[in-house]
């Protein structure tokens, strides 16, 4: 298994993580993604959408992110739900 391109060994143990956790999950994202939504949504109708942004940041483009990575010594140190959990959340960038 990988996650973000980083081999997980495999005497490193992740759970399939159980059906009632899963749904909790998917709720809580579908409620984020709702709120991201209606904010981006205020700030589109706002009058003062530009205001309190310094010139000089609103002419700059934003840095590049760093590519995300996986520290698997702290992936150990994780109770076996967290991790479960954390792979729920990153399925799409798990690879077999």
């Amino acid at each position: 298994m990988k996650i973000y391109d980083v081999e997980i060994p495999p005497d490193l143990e992740i759970p399939e993580l159980d059906e009632k956790s899963r749904a909790e999950i998917d709720a809580l994202h579908d409620e984020i993604a709702r709120d991201r939504a209606e904010r981006q949504r205020q700030a589109e109708m706002s009058p003062y959408k530009d205001w309190g942004v310094p010139r000089r940041q609103a002419c700059e483009p934003a840095p590049a992110p760093s590519a995300p990575s996986i520290n698997v010594d702290a992936l150990r140190q994780l109770p076996l739900h967290v991790r479960a959990i954390f792979a729920y959340v990153l399925r799409e960038h798990v690879t077999r």
